[in-house]
């Protein structure tokens, strides 16, 4: 019977939580659905093919506890969504009863249940393990018996009428993502903790209506979006399996889109039926939707109905949302909402990603055994990474680019280079590490001088270079010469004493201040980054 399969599936995961095994495995058993369980058999369907098959190379483990939970044998059957059996169809009573056979051989049919009235306490009851999680069997001996008695036909002897049972919330099947997009993995900094910690609020937040109802992050291409949308979608696939939600990027919208329209005009149904259906929407990248007039339409009519029905989105774009030719009611909203720029990435976060990523990833090496690949073709050949030392970390952290892709590639590059340096019996140097670095990025060599610097400031806040080096200390002028100085400190190689000269012979003690001024406003006021990437952006290709 399902509701029968659902308890001991259920039960089975709670147990395996319990004694702190493979948390995967877990969420595969609680996002199955419980189909059948007879006297040897429990048939649960699972939501995908990577899931059968996580499920079928774990199959011992889970029937041990099956075995422990049902005091009997009990094999794990998994199928697929499309192997599911369609139920047979009632035949007539008088066919049924002409059919049976004589009803006197089947009053043996209670014996089964002796053996599992005198079989040993359930392991439930035992105490958890040190960490572990406290579980009660929700099926005890005396409910046990009844529900063998209903699948053999005959209820056990003095058994009550069992009270309806609530049903239990729903679990929508995930698509299973890369556990690498994770809140624990992102790597944050002054430049995006503003959209990691709304994010995080955002995810905390999703099952409670009114809270936390729209989050827009946007910047420039791989600083990080993406990573933060599918860190929300893992994390609620995992803690909140209960709450339905849809992710895709714009190019996945687009085609959706275009595929349902044309199956609208042959099957006449309502399009996009999984977008309006979830109780959270995530679109990436739509800046790649404008321009498509029927889709953006369509688009900003579901973002208008989520809004409306108080449901939930997250967007990511390259441009604020005031940039994107919105609706300005949908505009003003996610200005009301959560607004979050993620900013290129500064010296300082560039080498914490390059050093977490060199010691967590590159360091600690794949174990094959641990993922769903075939071992035997990896027996060709031996992946060696070489050592990275921290002077080198930080010396790829000043050549690099922004892009944070690029940096993970830049940084095992520079390891199998070293690699094969200590294998000639030399050592990786800053040489070798330009090289490499100027495949990757355009601004690895470039060198920019405090004119250039000088030259974008002045344009952009309108003052002249003798009010930016002179001694006039009025709000704006004296605020473009703070943020000169900032510029100048952060993207030439100059000590603070060489920078205070070039603006009119001004000391050490001046420059920290100015780099004090600009920092403080950062933290104050995210437009302040947003001007500081256009000012980094327009010196940079002036360079």
């Amino acid at each position: 019977m399902e509701s029968e399969a659902k308890i001991l599936l259920a039960d089975a995961a709670a147990y395996l939580q319990r004694d702190g095994g493979d948390t995967r495995l877990v969420q595969m058993l609680l996002q199955s659905r419980g189909r059948e369980l007879t006297e040897d058999t429990l048939t649960i369907e699972a939501p995908s093919r990577f899931a059968i098959s996580y499920l079928e190379r774990n199959r011992p483990l889970v029937e041990e506890y099956l075995e422990q939970i049902a005091f009997a044998p009990i094999a794990l059957e998994v199928l697929s969504p499309t192997d599911v059996p369609v139920p047979e169809i009632p035949r007539p009573a008088a066919s049924v009863a002409a059919s049976q056979t004589p009803p006197a051989p089947a009053a043996p049919s209670p014996a089964p249940a002796a053996p599992i009235a005198a079989a040993p306490a359930p392991a439930a009851a035992a105490e958890p393990r040190e960490g572990g999680i406290r579980v009660k069997n929700t099926l005890s001996k005396q409910e046990l018996q009844e529900m063998m008695g209903r699948m053999s036909g005959t209820p056990a002897a003095g058994a009550p009428v069992p009270a309806e049972v609530e049903p239990e919330p729903e679990v929508f099947p995930q698509t299973p993502i890369s556990s690498k997009f994770t809140f624990a993995t992102f790597v944050f900094g002054d430049e995006n903790k503003h959209a990691y910690y709304s994010a995080q609020r955002f995810a905390a937040f999703a099952d409670e209506p009114g809270q936390s109802n729209s989050l827009f992050i946007y910047g420039g291409s791989g600083l990080g979006k993406t990573h933060l949308l599918l860190a929300i979608k893992n994390y609620l696939a995992e803690n909140k399996p209960h709450i339905r939600v849809k992710y895709a990027n714009s190019q996945a919208y687009i085609d959706d889109f275009i595929r349902e329209i044309a199956l609208q005009k042959t099957e006449n149904r309502t399009i996009l039926r999984e977008y309006h259906d979830a109780n959270i929407l995530i679109i990436d990248d739509i800046q790649n939707i404008i321009g498509k007039q029927a889709s953006i339409e369509y688009f900003f009519s579901l973002i208008d109905e989520f809004i409306r029905e108080n449901k939930k989105v997250v967007i990511a774009s390259d441009r604020a949302p005031k940039k994107l030719g919105m609706d300005e009611r949908l505009t003003s909203r996610f200005n009301a909402g959560m607004l979050c720029l993620v900013s290129e990435p500064g010296f300082e976060m560039k080498y914490t990603i390059l050093k977490r990523y060199y010691e967590t990833i590159i360091c600690a090496g794949d174990d094959a055994a641990e993922m769903n690949v075939d071992a035997t073709l990896l027996g060709a050949f031996q992946s060696h990474e070489g050592r990275l030392t921290d002077d080198q970390l930080r010396h790829m952290a000043e050549i690099s680019g922004n892009n944070i892709r690029e940096l993970e590639s830049f940084c095992e590059r520079c390891a199998s280079l070293s690699y094969e340096r200590e294998q000639a019996g030399g050592e990786l140097d800053a040489a070798d590490i330009e090289r490499v670095a100027d495949e990757y990025f355009d601004t690895a060599h470039k060198i920019i001088h405090i004119d250039t610097i000088q030259d974008v400031v002045e344009e952009f806040y309108h003052v002249s270079h003798e009010e930016l080096i002179g001694p006039k200390r009025s709000r704006d002028i004296a605020f473009a010469r703070h943020v000169a100085v900032y510029l100048a400190n952060s993207l030439c190689d100059l000590s603070a004493t060489a920078v205070g000269e070039q603006f009119g012979g001004r000391d050490h003690s001046t420059v920290i201040n100015s780099l004090k001024v600009v920092e403080k406003k950062i933290k104050e006021d995210r437009r302040i980054c947003e001007d500081l990437q256009q000012l980094k952006n327009k010196i940079t290709l002036r360079s």
